[in-house]
């Protein structure tokens, strides 16, 4: 069940020998889950952070007990008490020092799967139940510190999606303390908040998480604008799936500019999310309307088009949401792109005349391209 050797292998190459050290958090569940662990947290019991300083670990900052391994720079955090003092996901005062017990860091843990620990010699210490639940497949929060922090509440969220092969569900009074911090979600910073939604969108079962929102009465304080949730993501990327989930909505420009603005999405992504709305509508019975989409999407300017945009359109393509396959669109665009300004440039024109030649030659292929595929003239 737990492969020792492979566990405690990053703390070798210092003298920890009379140390209490311990593996905690997902690295023992995940273990427990017959997963190989992809991080593995350590905490240390009853010292202090000057033994370790001695040892040639390096602190990690000044309020916060951590320290890293000399050799394999692991973190090894010193056993933690946390009182709550304002705000948010980091309004907390830590207290450390040997008198804090494991029992008493595993408290302020946020699910019981999540708060056991493994000693050096393979026990397990579990003084919340935590074996139990992992095997009724239940996430429960440990105490009432749960409500201090309102990323627990995404984080459980994302615990549902990346253990979807478990079929993990929330417990009833677990609901219920989420379902009360519902509001306490707007003081998260909308970083926290998408960078947790991205760890869920990248997870083996997202929709099992995000399924939850509604649920929870968490959607006003996170995305009032997706309200439906995928039954099952088609797409394998965080990008491809967020487009997937936003398009089942039915997104206009604006709400999706709005999106962008609010959760600060990078200039690639929103511009990925409105190309992807922008073609999953739009037929072949227009060539007008096509040219123009096209002008929207940037992609008649004379820098070549993003081939990463390019390559989450091609996945979106999977969800078959497109009208058109957008290997098609590609196709079409290729050859509009071949009329050249320089093409008008020799015959004298310039200015609005010169525009205009451009776009009805644009048009020309555009309608060709769409009626007898590869006959565009001239090119």
């Amino acid at each position: 069940m737990f492969d020792l050797q492979h566990l405690f292998a990053p703390l070798k190459g210092a003298n920890l020998e009379g140390l209490e050290i311990y593996v905690v958090g997902g690295a023992v569940r995940d273990s427990l889950l017959g997963l190989t662990p992809k991080d593995i947290d350590y905490v240390a019991v009853g010292t202090t952070p000057g033994t370790f300083l001695k040892l040639g670990f390096q602190q990690v900052g000044q309020d916060f007990p951590v320290f890293l391994h000399p050799k394999s720079h692991v973190e090894v955090a010193l056993a933690r008490t946390e009182r709550k003092t304002r705000q948010g996901h980091t309004g907390f005062a830590v207290h450390a020092d040997p008198s804090v017990t494991l029992e008493m860091d595993l408290l302020r843990r946020d699910f019981t799967i999540n708060a056991i620990a493994l000693s050096r010699t393979g026990d397990l210490i579990d003084p919340y139940g935590g074996q139990n639940d992992l095997k009724s497949r239940q996430l429960r929060h440990v105490s009432d510190a749960f409500t201090e922090d309102p990323l627990r509440v995404l984080r459980g969220i994302r615990f549902l999606g990346q253990l979807g092969e478990f079929k993990f569900h929330i417990a009833p009074e677990t609901q219920s303390v989420m379902r009360s911090m519902s509001q306490s979600l707007r003081e998260l910073s909308v970083e926290r908040i998408i960078v947790e939604l991205d760890k869920t969108l990248a997870s083996s079962h997202p929709e099992l998480g995000l399924q939850h929102i509604n649920d929870l009465g968490i959607t006003d304080a996170l995305t009032s604008a997706l309200r439906i949730v995928p039954d099952k993501f088609t797409c394998q990327s965080a990008d491809a799936r967020l487009a997937e989930w936003m398009i089942l909505n039915q997104p206009t420009i604006e709400c999706i500019e709005h999106h962008a603005k609010e959760f600060r999405l990078t200039n690639k992504r929103t511009a990925f999310l409105k190309a992807a709305t922008r073609l999953t509508d739009l037929p072949f019975d227009d060539a007008r309307q096509c040219l123009d989409v096209f002008g929207q999407l940037g992609w008649l300017r004379g820098n070549p088009p993003d081939a990463d945009i390019d390559r989450l359109l091609s996945e979106f393509d999977q969800t078959h949401r497109l009208m058109v396959p957008i290997r098609r669109w590609l196709d079409i665009r290729e050859r509009v792109r071949q009329v050249s300004v320089e093409k008008f440039s020799e015959q004298g024109l310039s200015g609005k005349a010169l525009g205009d030649a451009l776009y009805a030659e644009r048009l020309s292929v555009l309608s060709t391209e769409i009626s007898a595929p590869g006959t565009a003239p001239g090119l």
